[in-house]
């Protein structure tokens, strides 16, 4: 039973991560922790399955619709964000070897609570600087190496936060912080899964459950972008607001049950 809940949470989550481009891995979280007594790594091994698989979606659409990039940039937000995952995983896997699970499900839904609000009320204001048109390395690694870090950490894959970041933060559109953030996404999740192969421990995950996920996250991301194209600019700013404002209740009610 609990299996045929991760495979309809995982259709919903992608369905409305790609109609209100507020991703996929963000609303699985919300909605895995509500009703699935599963350990924090093995929610964040599932959570991983469906984003690395709804990042390769992107990544191929991205390729043949011809997207541009700077390569440097991209490369230092890429190593950035592969180290930035490792720092995620090691800092989560340390907090769950000295404080209890219910305590560190209680800290990842806090910050998640906060994430949500930080973007509700930006996108209420769209803050944007002006475009900085060559980042210092150091910055593009530095915002990869946090985006991978807090992505990993809080198993949320972190789309909306990614863009969010990089349009304050370098005041890019959202089309062309969209590319970097599938980067980002991209090398963080590889991080993740690189650290459970080396680990080989396989016995706390079901891997039956695996390729369903994976399916099932191809469908309703494709369901989901098919329906965001019919709909007007309009309604999706409206459905955007409401799907966050409902993922901020669902996480506040994970506070309350971790508490």
């Amino acid at each position: 039973m609990l299996n045929v809940l991760y495979v309809i949470a995982t259709f919903i989550a992608t369905i409305i991560g790609a109609l209100a481009g507020i991703g996929g891995g963000i609303v699985l979280k919300a909605m895995t922790d509500l009703f699935s007594p599963d350990s924090v790594q093995v929610i964040g091994f599932y959570t991983t399955v469906v984003v690395f698989t709804m990042c390769l979606v992107s990544i191929v659409k991205q390729i043949k619709s011809g997207f541009k990039y700077d390569l440097p940039m991209l490369l230092e937000i890429s190593v950035g964000s592969l180290l930035g995952g490792y720092i995620g995983n090691s800092l989560l896997t340390v907090l769950l070897r000295y404080f209890p699970e219910n305590k560190v499900q209680l800290t990842q839904s806090i910050i998640l609570f906060l994430t949500l609000i930080f973007l509700i009320i930006y996108t209420r204001a769209m803050l944007q600087r002006q475009r900085v048109k060559k980042p210092h390395w150091l910055a593009s690694f530095g915002l990869g190496l946090f985006l991978g870090a807090i992505s990993i950490f809080l198993a949320i894959g972190g789309g909306p936060l990614n863009v969010s970041l990089l349009v304050i933060c370098f005041g890019f559109t959202l089309r062309d912080a969209a590319i970097y953030s599938i980067a980002s996404i991209f090398f963080s999740q590889i991080s993740k899964i690189y650290t459970i192969v080396i680990a080989n421990d396989y016995s706390r995950y079901d891997l039956g459950l695996v390729p369903w996920l994976a399916i099932v996250a191809i469908i309703g991301g494709y369901i989901g972008t098919t329906l965001s194209q019919r709909l007007s600019s309009k309604m999706l700013a409206i459905l955007y607001n409401v799907f966050m404002i409902m993922l901020a209740v669902l996480t506040l009610v994970s506070v309350g049950r971790h508490m």
